[in-house]
């Protein structure tokens, strides 16, 4: 408060149903966009209290075109401000706090329309979304990642130490689609067996670190081959270290896992000996980092991805190492830009001009059979929507595959001249109309 008392009424939300219930990713974004408007009231001395809808447009005018703020946002980050900023004061009126919400969508303008749809930006899907193509990822990857030069040259010069635990953690996302939270918590439980009759293996992901639910993915046979292959030699190296240190032996507030059941329990023992058990969903991703094994050589993380140090890597960890391969690119002249969220865009690009592909092109059926297979399997773009674990197919449809909205009418209407052209080739093709999705010539 502006006589420097915590604002109790603030802090409440923030122990609330209404906010705990969010997921983790979503309190991760709420709170500094929530804090944010309360700072821009709080310097103008408005009391957060008396915030009216004219405030709240203010602030949009500032947040999105005012000359004076040097770091503007587009449609889809304020979209994301507005809900945050609705869910609190929905909260405080009904607390009591407030009398009516700035967000109040029930109020009616002289337009019929609410104020909040005034607000509500138009268009806010894709204005930040990236797409890479195969190639245009596997050169970043090899530059940022792999230390090689920009004409595909290995660096004499790179003394990277996580090599192969960073390119198995960027195929992993290339290969699956997961989120960075997703991807970033995995334990070894979770990493399907290769197996060498499928190009694909199906896991899960817990429920505590997917978004909203529970659900099944799918990763590629090479990326789980690189993932082993990082276990049994750098994270492996790792471990010992640690061990050789005592870094585990002196850890004291540790779950040793026994058993994970059928019913995908966790059983385990604390350092005192108590006995316990817990849903693997219900393990985000703080209670994972505090989860060990017992191997032949003693204690071990149940996390895949470690720290150089043996300790398991919090998610978050992931944002700095992509952002320091981007400036290796940069600095070697690759104009390649990459994040994780990326690799999650691409692949489902990637699967659905797959998908598309093997519909129109491959099958070698008749129209009236092609409507009997998608009866019975489903269409492309509800494929998709399951591999990427969206609620709603709008959301995989308008945001992660704008590029390829009119892909299926180019197929059929240039059929022949592209009877032999790859997956590859499509989204090469694909990219030279969409600007959203980054390519590079080929090396």
């Amino acid at each position: 408060m502006p006589d420097g008392r915590p604002d109790i009424e603030v802090l409440e939300f923030f122990r609330s149903a209404a906010f705990q219930s969010l997921s983790q990713g979503s309190q991760e974004s709420y709170a500094p966009d929530i804090q944010l408007f309360l700072s821009f009231l709080s310097v103008q001395d408005l009391d957060w209290r008396a915030a009216t809808f004219e405030h709240l447009a203010d602030y949009e005018f500032w947040r999105r075109r005012d000359h004076q703020n040097p770091h503007p946002v587009g449609a889809a980050k304020f979209a994301r401000d507005l809900a945050a900023i609705k869910k609190f004061y929905d909260w405080q009126q009904w607390r009591g706090n407030v009398a009516v919400s700035p967000v109040a969508r029930h109020k009616p303008s002289e337009a019929g329309d609410s104020d909040s749809t005034r607000l509500q930006p138009s268009a806010v899907r894709s204005v930040q979304l990236k797409w890479l193509t195969p190639r245009a990822y596997k050169r970043w990857r090899d530059v940022g990642l792999g230390g090689y030069c920009g004409d595909g040259r290995r660096d004499a010069t790179w003394r990277g130490r996580n090599d192969g635990r960073n390119l198995a953690f960027a195929e992993a996302l290339w290969s699956s689609g997961l989120r960075l939270r997703e991807g970033g918590t995995l334990v070894l439980a979770e990493v399907p067996s290769v197996d060498t009759q499928v190009r694909y293996a199906k896991a899960r992901v817990g429920q505590a670190v997917a978004k909203g639910r529970s659900r099944d993915f799918w990763i590629s046979a090479a990326a789980i081959k690189s993932i082993d292959n990082y276990v049994i030699s750098t994270r492996a190296a790792a471990i010992a270290r640690a061990q050789s240190e005592g870094r585990y032996a002196a850890l004291t507030e540790i779950r040793i896992v026994d058993t994970v059941d059928k019913h995908r329990r966790v059983h385990y023992t604390t350092r005192d000996g108590t006995t316990g058990t817990v849903p693997l969903d219900s393990l985000d991703a703080k209670d994972r980092l505090n989860y060990y094994i017992t191997t032949d050589d003693g204690l071990e993380p149940w996390m895949v991805w470690l720290s150089e140090a043996g300790m398991p890597l919090p998610y978050r960890t992931w944002e700095t190492i992509f952002a320091t391969a981007n400036k290796r690119c940069q600095t070697l002249e690759v104009d390649i830009h990459c994040h994780p969220h990326m690799l999650r865009h691409s692949f489902a690009l990637r699967m659905l001009v797959t998908l598309i592909y093997a519909h129109e092109r491959k099958m070698g059926i008749t129209p009236a059979e092609r409507r009997e297979y998608r009866h019975i399997f489903g269409d492309p773009w509800v494929l998709v929507q399951t591999l990427l674990g969206h609620a709603n197919l709008e959301t995989t449809r308008n945001c992660y595959l704008e590029p390829v909205s009119g892909l299926q009418v180019d197929l059929f209407l240039n059929d022949d001249a592209a009877e032999n052209a790859s997956i590859g080739d499509f989204i090469t093709h694909i990219a030279a109309a969409a600007p959203g999705i980054v390519d590079t010539e080929e090396q």
